[in-house]
C-alpha cells in the first residue's frame, strides 16, 4: 500500500535517515520490527533496539540477519530491559541521545482491563513511563521522535484506547522541543497476539478455530503497518497524526477473513 509512498520520497528518506543513530523501543513485536525492516534499507549508522521480550530480541536478530539483501549496521544491538529504566537513561547518556527514536512499547489489548491492577498497568505504560520518556529526550533531544498509536483513539470507548488518546495529547505537548509525529491505522493482521495469529496457534495444536461472525475491521498487513510508521516517523511534521486512507470496501469480517485464508 505504502511502497510507492516511499519510493517517491526515496532521496528524502535517505536523507534524514542514513548515517544516523536509531533506537527502537519495543522493537520486538510485530510493528516494531516491520519499522526496523522499512527504515533498514536506508542504512542508518546504528541501530539499539529497547524490548522486555528476551526471546523476541533473539528471534529479532535471527530474522534481520536471515532476511535476504537486508542491511543491518555494524552497530546493532539489544538490550532487554524496560524503557523507563534507569540502565536506559545510562544508555541515552553514553550514546548521547540518538537521532532518530521511535517507541512501539504499549498495552494494546482490553484484556488488559480485566482488574484494577492490571488497569493501573497499562496507564503506567502507556501514559506515565512515556513521558518519563519524552522528558528524558528533553535532555537527549532526537531529530525524529514517533510513538505508534491507534485508530480506536479518535473516539475512545474503553480505558486502553482512552489511554492511547492521552498518549497522543502529552506527547505532542513536547512538539515543541523536539519533532513528534504519531501515527493511527487499523488492526494489523497476524500480529502478535491478534486473533488471526491465534489461529495459526490453534492449528498448530490441533485445537478448533473461533472468531465472531459479526464484527467488521480493517486490516493491514504487518509489512504496511511498518511502512506507514516508518513514513510518518521520517516525513512527518511535528504535530501531526498519520493514518491511512482505508476504502470502506477494505472493512472485513472476521469470517471472510479467515474464509479467505
Amino acid at each position: 500500500m505504502f511502497l510507492k509512498d516511499i519510493e517517491d520520497n526515496k532521496c528524502k528518506i535517505s536523507k534524514e535517515v542514513e548515517g544516523k543513530s536509531l533506537c527502537v523501543i519495543g522493537g520486538a513485536g510485530s510493528i516494531g520490527s516491520s519499522f526496523m525492516k522499512a527504515i533498514l534499507p536506508f542504512k542508518p549508522s546504528k541501530l539499539v533496539v529497547i524490548d522486555l521480550n528476551e526471546n523476541g530480541l533473539a528471534e529479532l536478530t535471527r530474522d534481520l540477519r536471515s532476511t535476504y539483501d537486508m542491511y543491518v549496521p555494524d552497530e546493532y544491538r539489544t538490550y532487554t530491559l524496560n524503557f523507563a529504566d534507569p540502565i536506559f537513561e545510562r544508555i541515552c547518556m553514553k550514546e548521547k541521545g540518538f537521532d532518530i527514536v521511535a517507541n512501539f512499547s504499549a498495552h494494546k489489548h482490553v484484556r488488559s482491563e480485566k482488574d484494577k491492577y492490571s488497569v493501573q498497568a497499562l496507564i503506567e505504560n502507556n501514559d506515565i513511563k512515556a513521558k518519563m520518556l519524552m522528558d528524558l529526550l528533553c535532555e537527549y533531544p532526537s531529530e525524529h521522535f514517533f510513538c505508534v498509536s491507534t485508530d480506536k483513539a479518535a473516539n475512545p470507548v474503553n480505558i486502553i484506547k482512552a489511554s492511547k488518546r492521552v498518549m497522543e495529547d502529552m506527547i505532542m505537548a513536547y512538539s515543541n522541543r523536539f519533532p513528534v509525529t504519531t501515527a493511527r491505522f487499523a488492526n494489523v493482521a497476524f500480529s502478535n497476539g491478534s486473533l488471526p495469529d491465534g489461529w495459526l496457534t490453534r492449528i498448530m495444536k490441533q485445537q478448533p478455530i473461533a472468531s465472531p461472525s459479526d464484527v467488521k475491521r480493517f486490516f493491514v498487513s504487518p509489512e504496511e503497518s511498518g511502512q506507514i510508521c516508518m513514513l510518518a516517523c521520517i516525513l512527518g511534521n511535528t504535530g501531526e497524526v498519520f493514518f491511512p486512507k482505508l476504502e470502506q470496501n477494505q472493512m472485513i469480517t472476521f469470517s471472510s477473513f479467515e474464509g479467505e485464508k
